[in-house]
C-alpha cells in the first residue's frame, strides 16, 4: 500500500489531530492532504489536491503493533478524482 501511494502521489502534509491511549490500544484521528501524480486505476491525473482523512486503532503488546484496524475516506478521495459522481 505504501508503494501504491508514494507512487501515485506527491506533497504529502499529514495532520495528526487526536491521538488517544487507553489500555492496549492507541487511536489516531488525522487529515491528509497529497497532489495526485496519476496511476490510480488509470484514473487521469490534473494534479489534483486530494484530501482524505482517517482513523487508526492499533493494539500493542511487548511494545511492538500486533493488531492495527483503519477506517479512511476512499471513496471520498476517489470522487475527488472524478471516479465516481457526487450527488
Amino acid at each position: 500500500m505504501v508503494t501504491l501511494v508514494s507512487k501515485n502521489f506527491s506533497d504529502d502534509e499529514w495532520i495528526v489531530h487526536d491521538i488517544i491511549s487507553e489500555g492496549d490500544k492507541v487511536v489516531a484521528r488525522y487529515t491528509g492532504q497529497s497532489t495526485y501524480k496519476g496511476g490510480l486505476f488509470d484514473i487521469p491525473s490534473t494534479n489534483q489536491q486530494i484530501v482524505e482523512t482517517g482513523i487508526i486503532i492499533l493494539r500493542i503488546e511487548d511494545d511492538k503493533i500486533k493488531e492495527l484496524w483503519s477506517e479512511m475516506s476512499d471513496l471520498q478521495v476517489m470522487q475527488q478524482l472524478g471516479a465516481f459522481p457526487r450527488k
